[in-house]
């Protein structure tokens, strides 16, 4: 039994759940940045939002696994929304330092 439509290529699975996990990794950053600029979460935004998601996606296979009875989890799927969330703090990083430079320039 399928447990979805047959997707273009073998690994778009993969491709989805780190689109999906670069998505949840932004929102956490736009979450935690948006607080008062001297608090913890604000200070290491990037951080804490690539290892909520993170931690997230690893705990949401987990019970996959052991807890729903059909469905598995799989350690590619974490390994893929770890690798979305990963490309959102690089990707945030860059973007934050590129503006940062503009900024300084006059």
């Amino acid at each position: 039994m399928k447990d979805g439509p047959d997707l273009p290529f073998a690994f778009a699975d993969k491709v989805i759940h780190a689109g999906i996990y670069f998505i949840f990794a932004l929102a956490w950053f736009l979450a935690f940045s948006k607080r008062e600029k001297t608090s913890f979460f604000a200070k290491n935004a990037i951080f804490l939002s690539v290892l909520f998601a993170i931690l997230y996606g690893i705990i949401m296979e987990f019970m996959q696994e052991t807890l729903i009875e059909n469905r598995h989890g799989d350690w590619l799927d974490a390994l893929a929304n770890s690798a979305g969330a990963i490309l959102a703090g690089i990707l945030i990083k860059y973007y934050l330092g590129y503006r940062i430079k503009l900024k300084t320039k006059i």
